[in-house]
């Protein structure tokens, strides 16, 4: 891992000190996330955290409201959007890199679900681009 890797740091607003989860590791491929529009707007890669929902989260759910939601391959990503249609119309992806951040499985009724932990300094909505959909 580079110096620069280890010199980037995750959000000080994490709330609880093993945040990302002990599991996560480095960014390393592919993910897919669900977006509203087209327009990658930097508001669709906000965590829930920073959009101040599940405040009264507790336990490894503290940590992963600090996440965003991603998913390893587009099929994952079509499946959560249908057992979640509000989450968004569209699809993007990015190639994460260790430079990015932390990553861990968190299966929920999505058993692909995984959350992402960027860094502070990564500009999120940059990596990704919209994927067509099938």
């Amino acid at each position: 891992m580079s110096n620069r890797t280890m010199s980037l740091t995750f959000s000080p607003d994490f709330s609880t000190p093993d945040c990302p989860l002990p599991s996560a590791n480095y960014c390393d491929g592919a993910v897919f996330v669900l977006v509203q529009d087209l327009s990658l707007d930097p508001l669709q890669f906000q965590s829930q955290a920073e959009r101040g929902r599940a405040i009264g989260a507790v336990g490894d759910k503290a940590c992963t409201r600090h996440g965003l939601s991603v998913f390893p391959s587009y099929d994952a990503c079509m499946h959560q959007r249908r057992l979640f249609p509000r989450l968004g119309n569209y699809v993007a992806s990015a190639v994460l890199r260790a430079e990015h951040g932390k990553v861990a499985d968190t299966p929920s009724q999505n058993p692909a679900h995984q959350t992402w932990w960027p860094y502070q300094e990564v500009v999120r909505h940059e990596l990704f681009s919209v994927v067509e959909a099938r």
